[in-house]
């Protein structure tokens, strides 16, 4: 599948200035194995040559709350050389809409460098489960895994349920999407939301587990014959609610820099990760990974959220009821 960048005019004029460190430490809000450590991993095997002085480029896994406490480490972060990256939930993009009242991670002080793909994501179940058809996931009594309530493993199963009045259970505290689905593969669990391409176009998932609905703002038809959450939504509160809920999956796999870091050590770190774009030794290794790209530069990242962040409160406050 092809690459696709968004670069706005900003990036493009990007001068190479100070990142002064000699190590960068991207650090992954999940545990070893899923897609976000994959991501990372990718990356940091490329990065340091689009850095001033090539610095080593490490990877260190701080799972937690579905990356709520990695998230707060970034705010608290004095750092500001841009020796530190991290990889967060992209739900917590939304998170003055989720939860007004925690302070613990503001998406409008940390700065975003880039998310590395816009696809759709997807609720899966394991074909051994039985739950084959997006009727039957949204009647089915069963179990549904999730990392974290800030993760969206979380908030589009929670959303859904509310939304669509399920009758699953969702069951928090699992380390990283690949601990789901070991779980599911024991039958401990019967399904997950939120998972993206790169994971399900890895390996054979496609041939032990049912695609059951995509869930994006608008249609992408990625995968033939999967239904469209939204189409079964018809009260239009209701449906524009869901929509913003479901807007983080069009900024999948971002990356960010503590509010502390220099304004010079930014401009380094949003020039690197652009020439990422553009550096076929890294996208040929991540196509080799098996992980799906389309990557969308931070300035441009940001401005999604702000687009979000600034919707009609009431529906803010209905998309706020829904993932509770």
């Amino acid at each position: 599948m092809a690459s696709r960048f968004v670069v706005s005019a900003f990036c493009l004029m990007l001068p190479a200035l100070s990142v002064s460190a000699e190590d960068v430490t991207i650090r992954v809000g999940y545990g070893p194995g899923g897609s976000y450590d994959s991501m990372a991993r990718v990356i940091a095997d490329h990065l340091g040559d689009h850095l001033p002085g090539s610095p080593n480029v490490v990877v260190e896994n701080l799972p937690g709350a579905g990356s709520l406490k990695l998230a707060k480490l970034v705010m608290e972060s004095t750092e500001t050389d841009g020796s530190q990256i991290a990889t967060i939930s992209s739900a917590l993009a939304l998170a003055p809409v989720f939860d007004p009242d925690n302070r613990a991670y503001d998406p409008r002080q940390a700065h975003y460098l880039i998310s590395m793909t816009s696809a759709a994501s997807y609720c899966i179940t394991p074909k051994a489960s039985g739950i084959d058809t997006l009727d039957a996931f949204l009647t089915g009594e069963f179990k549904v895994g999730a990392t974290g309530k800030a993760s969206t493993t979380y908030v589009f199963p929670a959303a859904i349920k509310k939304a669509l009045d399920t009758n699953y259970q969702i069951v928090t505290g699992f380390g990283s999407a690949t601990e789901i689905d070991l779980a599911m593969e024991r039958g401990d669990i019967q399904a997950r939301c939120g998972i993206g391409m790169s994971n399900l176009f890895n390996g054979d998932m496609l041939e032990r587990y049912n695609v059951i609905t995509e869930l994006s703002r608008e249609p992408k038809h990625e995968i033939d014959g999967v239904p469209f959450l939204l189409d079964r939504i018809s009260d239009p509160e209701t449906h524009e609610a869901m929509k913003l809920v479901l807007s983080s999956s069009s900024i999948h796999h971002p990356f960010v820099a503590p509010p502390a870091t220099s304004e010079e050590a930014l401009d380094d770190l949003l020039a690197g990760f652009a020439a990422l774009a553009t550096d076929e030794d890294f996208l040929a290794d991540a196509k080799k990974r098996g992980l799906y790209l389309s990557m969308t530069d931070g300035p441009t990242v940001e401005a999604k959220i702000a687009e979000y962040l600034a919707s009609d409160p009431a529906v803010q406050d209905l998309a706020r009821e829904l993932v509770q």
